[in-house]
């Protein structure tokens, strides 16, 4: 009885228009004054203790790092990184956008963040380049929920704080399944396209499809190459000269490759000598001292023959590919257009790049917690924006503060009440009984889990999904551990149902964020994002019943 008297006064005051926040706090005043017996001075205790978590704190680092990004200019670079790879496929503006917003979202854990920030560049670029605007505009909003499930993600950092969830695991087990949604939306977004007849970005009309994908996969290889081999060349002699630096004198190599590696690729005298020397040269060289290495027992002349063999080998690969492809022959030291353009566009993006593995990267190696990683995320992208890329200026510096405390002070008022109405629930025992019924109906964990997402799908179309997760986590999290079902990958299930109802009407956040960028009205922007948003429900489907898909990567990382 006293569950259904809160779950009716919380409906009654949303259907009102108040906001979810303000509605949670008077359910819960209205509620303790009226019908318990709870000391007002131990729900004092529990309002103050259920914010002290740490993890919290996580929350407006990260609105704060997607809000430098957003403004920063990064967005922009990393959609001309991802039009140079895949531009050339049918709806190649589209697909870019999809790789764009995956890019995004592993750098600023928002999905509305992620929408203004690709969709304000993208939309109108494809507008102008002949695409049908409703494809455009589907392809940015339902892409757009990648931000909250590629980590870091703000959505998973609530999850934790509602279940004691670990955050870092969390993080880990979005990586493959964000991947994955990606390729889907991909896939939809290529059929879509050629069905459609869009056009494709080729820079040399007279190439056809297959000879651009090469010189961009080659682009790839060179950029990875120039990456990590320079570094490692200059860390090793810095090391030699000053082994006290130990490993930040290899950090002080990196971070002076960085700097200098882009102006290598605006000049072609460099480029091409940096070309000859790493890839014709290098890669062969490399790999003959490797396998004479691990055949050390082999006679002198049959291991002459290795480099030799191997020389001529990737030539005449690289020369083949050169020809195939219509490019001036390798040996008069030509690259690739496509792939100096993938080169350059890769390195334009890659200080934006570099934060997925300032944060993953410092995750994983335990060198600091997610908090930590968040704080040290807004930092980076306050040094990228305002010093390296200058696209911010410091005076513009306070008004993106602001709107980031703006963000984050809703957040932690949501946050507030939602603790204070789990401790009511908790204290009249509503989950306990929910878990008890459920148990005495005979739901096992494949119908629970379809009846979560019904009701999670629900109530995506009238909530925002902070709100969703913190008050439905302390529901059904322990009927889900109840039934053997991993916290981890529960997490994962609600996280990719937030996506989705952000990407339904009524109040589907991304909605209302792409119906301003595209002007137009929310039952056309809806209808648009159809086939991307039933690409989204299989792939729910998926993620519902398929556990590995969450669990393997954090598994294997040991950390669960």
């Amino acid at each position: 009885m006293n569950a259904a008297i809160i779950f009716g006064l919380l409906l009654a005051l949303m259907l009102t228009g108040m906001p979810i926040s303000i509605s949670l706090g008077l359910t819960v005043l209205t509620f303790l004054y009226t019908m318990t017996q709870v000391p007002i001075e131990s729900v004092a205790m529990k309002l103050f203790t259920g914010i002290e978590k740490f993890e919290i704190m996580a929350i407006p680092f990260f609105i704060l790092a997607g809000n430098f990004l957003t403004h920063g200019g990064v967005a922009k670079r990393m959609i001309n990184f991802a039009t140079s790879l895949v531009g050339h496929w049918h709806g190649g503006l589209g697909l870019a956008g999809v790789m764009a917003c995956a890019l995004f979202a592993a750098v600023s854990g928002s999905s509305p963040a992620t929408v203004v920030a690709i969709g304000s560049i993208l939309m109108p670029a494809m507008v102008k380049a002949g695409f049908p605007k409703n494809f455009g505009a589907g392809v940015i909003t339902v892409s757009g929920g990648l931000g909250i499930l590629i980590p870091p993600s703000i959505v998973m950092v609530m999850y934790a704080v509602a279940t004691n969830a670990s955050v870092g695991a969390l993080f880990m087990a979005g990586v493959i399944p964000g991947a994955v949604l990606a390729l889907l939306l991909g896939l939809m977004t290529w059929w879509r396209a050629r069905s459609l007849n869009v056009p494709r970005i080729m820079a040399f009309p007279e190439r056809n499809g297959l000879q651009a994908t090469i010189g961009s996969l080659f682009g790839v290889f060179y950029a990875l190459m120039f990456t990590v081999v320079p570094p490692l060349i200059l860390g090793s002699f810095v090391a030699a000269l000053a082994p006290k630096l130990g490993g930040f004198g290899w950090f002080l190599a990196a971070t002076f490759w960085l700097a200098l590696a882009p102006w290598t690729t605006k000049n072609k005298w460099v480029t091409r000598i940096v070309y000859v020397g790493l890839i014709v040269l290098g890669v062969p060289v490399a790999a003959s001292v490797a396998l004479i290495q691990t055949f050390g027992d082999l006679p002198t002349l049959y291991a002459a023959f290795i480099p030799v063999a191997l020389m001529l080998g990737w030539l005449t690969l690289i020369q083949a590919c050169g020809t195939y492809t219509k490019i001036a022959p390798t040996f008069r030291f030509e690259l690739m257009w496509e792939s100096l353009e993938v080169w350059r566009a890769y390195w334009n993006s890659i200080w934006g790049l570099l934060l997925i593995i300032v944060v993953m990267g410092g995750i994983y190696s335990g060198l600091f917690t997610p908090t930590e990683a968040a704080a040290m995320s807004a930092v980076y992208a306050f040094v990228v924006a305002v010093f390296v890329y200058k696209d911010l200026r410091l005076k513009d510096v306070p008004g993106v503060l602001l709107s980031s405390a703006n963000m984050s002070a809703m957040l932690l008022y949501i946050i507030t009440n939602a603790v204070m109405f789990s401790f009511i629930l908790t204290n009249e025992q509503v989950p306990q009984q929910l878990a008890d019924w459920m148990m005495s109906m005979g739901l096992g964990p494949i119908a629970f889990l379809l009846a979560v997402n019904i009701l999670l799908l629900l109530a995506g179309n009238f909530m925002e999904p902070s709100s969703i997760v913190l008050i439905m986590a302390p529901i059904l999290f322990p009927v889900a551990v109840k039934l053997g079902i991993d916290p981890v990958h529960f997490g994962i299930l609600i996280v990719v149902n937030m996506e989705i109802g952000m990407c339904t009407p009524p109040v589907g956040l991304n909605l209302f964020v792409a119906s301003g960028i595209a002007k137009m009205g929310l039952t056309e922007i809806t209808k648009a994002t159809g086939p991307w948003l039933f690409t989204m429900l299989a792939f729910l489907v998926l993620v519902t019943y398929w556990p590995p898909l969450s669990l393997w990567l954090p598994k294997t990382l040991g950390m669960m």
